[in-house]
């Protein structure tokens, strides 16, 4: 009697075992890769019909090229550029006045564009979760990326600059924010309302205001475990955020590293009660200076300019000057290994920000 239970057992595991690999097998197979190419036969001329034809799971490949549309995305779908640059795959708004990209659903990966010159935000995520938002370049808007009611989500390897606020998080719990520039936004870096439990590290924040001052501050962690990686200005460690200035005097470019070991030897507070336990430290001077390489601080002084404000010197940090002859340490770091889908930031964006831009505040001031 005891062998048949053992047999008849072993029979419902092998059962349930082939159901769960035809399960497995016909949602793989329902999945669909959609192109957008306006110039290939039978490829979506724009995002937003290849976003409306796909399925749940789906994944659209876009090529290069400027595409003017107000994208919604509203589905589980991955959306990426072809060349994973987000300086020659571009989304402009068609109506500046409307968010640049929208998504409203979960688990969406939107990687490798160059998005903004929008009045509200250029990337917004609405009642989102568990959505990766990787390796774009977001400028010229009123909010760079914007998440309200959004959960759970990784905004990652991103540039956020020429905003009035590079990031803001309403009513947003459990986000992760690491790798990313978040540098020379007119206003805030970084701005949270009523938002706790968030996650913020190996983050670059040059602004003149890099965390907007709120006690919800001190509700969200600002670094990592220690952990020894490649991190985004060439360190040894993963660990808190890069904290620098427009005047080449913010606390990682000024803070004391006595065991040379990339962390400064004391903690960083952040505005509003937060703390950094493991600010970065530029221990590879050149790490610091390639992500700048990235940047384009001549634009943001054009912008404080039109609005009739005197910019920063945004010049050399002030560790980092040219008489010193100092050789730097370990430029040969390798690079940290990343997926596709976790790449590094892309190159500078070619949108046409100088005449835009100085347009887009003028009207703005008027």
């Amino acid at each position: 009697m005891e062998n048949i239970k053992e047999k008849d057992i072993q029979a419902l595991k092998i059962l349930a075992a082939l159901i769960l690999a035809v399960v497995f097998m016909s949602s793989a197979a329902s999945a669909a890769n959609l192109k957008v190419d306006p110039a290939a036969e039978g490829g979506y001329t724009t995002i937003q019909a290849a976003v409306d034809a796909a399925n749940a799971g789906d994944t659209i490949f876009v090529s290069p090229g400027t595409y003017v549309e107000n994208l919604k995305i509203n589905k589980q779908v991955r959306i990426w550029s072809d060349s994973r640059n987000p300086g020659n795959t571009i989304v402009e708004p068609v109506d500046p006045a409307e968010n640049t990209v929208e998504i409203t659903a979960e688990r969406v990966t939107f990687s490798g564009f160059g998005v903004g010159n929008s009045e509200k935000a250029g990337i917004l995520l609405k009642g989102a979760k568990s959505c990766y938002i990787n390796n774009n370049r977001v400028q010229n808007a009123e909010y760079g990326i914007l998440l309200q009611d959004a959960e759970s989500n990784n905004i990652n390897g991103n540039i956020i600059t020429l905003n009035e606020i590079g990031l803001k998080l309403e009513d947003s719990g459990s986000n992760t924010v690491q790798d990313n520039l978040i540098a020379y936004n007119y206003g805030p870096g970084t701005s949270l309302e009523e938002s706790s439990r968030n996650i913020f590290f190996n983050n670059y924040f040059k602004n003149a205001e890099n965390v907007e001052d709120n006690p919800v501050n001190a509700d969200n962690t600002w670094q990592s475990t220690l952990t020894v990686k490649s991190n985004l200005i060439k360190g040894p460690y993963i660990g808190g955020n890069f904290w620098a200035d427009l005047e080449g005097t913010g606390y990682s470019e000024t803070c004391a590293d006595e065991n040379s070991n990339g962390i400064c030897d004391a903690s960083y507070a952040v505005a509003g009660g937060g703390t950094d336990k493991s600010p970065l430290f530029p221990k590879v001077r050149s790490g610091v200076t390639a992500l700048e390489n990235k940047l384009d601080a001549g634009t943001y002084e054009l912008g404080m300019e039109t609005r009739g404000v005197e910019g920063n010197e945004t010049g050399t940090p002030a560790n980092e000057t040219e008489e010193t002859g100092e050789t730097d340490e370990g430029n040969d770091t390798a690079e940290p290994e990343e997926s596709e889908e976790n790449a590094a930031p892309g190159p500078g964006i070619g949108f046409t920000v100088l005449a835009a831009g100085a347009a887009y505040f003028l009207k703005r001031k008027a």
